[in-house]
């Protein structure tokens, strides 16, 4: 058994040795015996994971989605229109064509989603589905519930939520869903795909009469989605596409420096701990907390608008910071109109706090990465927001 566990090792420490010799300016094809050898450690953001030539950047976060039949956006022109202005000149949304730059007015999304989600006796799927389970039959064409020998009973009201069983395709011989697999979907989902939004308008979703949230004479009869981020005729996506948990340590090195739980040495110099940052509960950190220990161990002062767009560090492909020579605290890679002290090898001047000085990261570069997505629209910070109670 310990020849098993010395033989492990070894292996774990060739992975590491082969990742820090990348990092430290080795080409990683140089590293491994064949292109085709699974050796060394992933980087973040998924870059040389393919190390054949021409392929290092396959499966990398901020790629184009690969396409497999050329690009054709829809223009439904089924007379869909939003008017930003109400009774006001002006503000009218009549385009329904994807295919251009521009706000779109579009009622499908939601028309859609009711008819997948929609579980009353206006949806007629969800009918269907009462029929099919024995719940319901119809006498002239008029829904009515069904009795326990299969003749009709009452009518069933428009509108009723209708009771359907919660039966698995392969006739129930699995255990049925429940929200978890909701739950579990939308994160799975953002470990393989994140599409650039912003910078190409919005699109307005009039709502219908009969929607669950449409308010008679009311003004905000609408949803709003952004627009993707065109990169020509394709999108980006911010995330590996790799089944690699990529949710939890991020798609980019500069984030992931900030997710890594840290503790000051003997000289004051912040060190990881191998772990990432836990919450004060022992659960996932908060955002406070982020960015509590970004100042008081990395001396760098993130503010509330940062977790849209988090600044761009010093960083090796795996994650380290690379330390400011001085100071030992991580750098900052600033703008172009920041003055700062070293270059870094692309020429942009570098800048580290420390807890007693921290820096903004205002002055750095942008990631185009947030901390956070999905945000809860009441809850995303936006310019003019009054700040919350707390000193941090």
């Amino acid at each position: 058994m310990a020849s098993l566990i010395r033989s492990d090792l070894e292996f774990i420490l060739q992975q590491i040795l082969v990742a820090e010799a990348h990092a430290a300016g080795a080409d990683p094809v140089s590293l491994v015996p064949n292109t085709f050898a699974p050796l060394g450690l992933r980087t973040v953001d998924g870059t040389f994971n393919n190390l054949m030539p021409g392929q290092t950047d396959f499966g990398a976060a901020d790629e184009t989605f690969p396409r497999l039949v050329d690009p054709v956006y829809r223009d439904d022109a089924d007379g869909d229109t939003f008017d930003m202005n109400g009774p006001g000149p002006g503000g009218l949304i009549d385009n329904t064509d994807y295919g251009t730059a521009g706000s779109v007015a579009d009622a499908d999304p939601r028309l859609i989603s009711n008819l997948v989600v929609d579980m009353t006796s206006n949806n007629p799927a969800a009918v269907q589905a009462f029929v099919d389970a024995g719940l319901g039959v119809f006498v002239e064409g008029v829904l009515h519930y069904a009795n326990d020998d299969g003749t009709a009973g009452d009518i069933v009201p428009t509108g009723t939520l209708l009771q359907i069983p919660n039966v698995t395709p392969d006739e129930g011989l699995s255990a049925p869903f429940n929200s978890w697999f909701t739950f579990f979907g939308q994160f799975f989902d953002h470990g393989l795909d994140l599409v650039n939004k912003g910078g190409n308008e919005t699109i307005f979703i009039p709502l219908q009469p009969d929607d669950p949230h449409y308010v008679e004479g009311g003004t905000a009869n609408f949803m709003v989605l952004t627009r993707a981020t065109p990169t020509g005729l394709d999108h980006t996506n911010q995330t590996t596409p790799f089944v690699d948990q990529n949710q939890t340590y991020t798609s980019h090195p500069s984030h992931q420096v900030f997710l890594r739980e840290y503790v000051l040495d003997g000289s004051g110099r912040p060190v990881a701990t191998g772990s990432l940052l836990d919450g004060a509960d022992n659960g996932l950190a908060t955002w406070g907390e982020v960015k509590a220990q970004a100042r008081n161990l990395l001396g760098i002062e993130l503010d509330n608008l940062d977790v849209l767009d988090l600044p761009l560090l010093a960083v090796d492909p795996y994650g380290k910071f690379l330390p400011d020579p001085v100071t030992g605290f991580p750098q900052i890679v600033l703008r172009a109109d920041q003055v700062g002290g070293p270059l870094d090898p692309d020429g942009n001047g570098l800048a580290s706090g420390t807890p007693d000085a921290p820096i903004s990261a205002s002055a750095g570069v942008r990631t185009g990465h947030a901390f956070l997505n999905d945000i809860a629209h009441n809850a995303a910070p936006a310019a003019g927001s009054v700040a919350d109670g707390d000193d941090i």
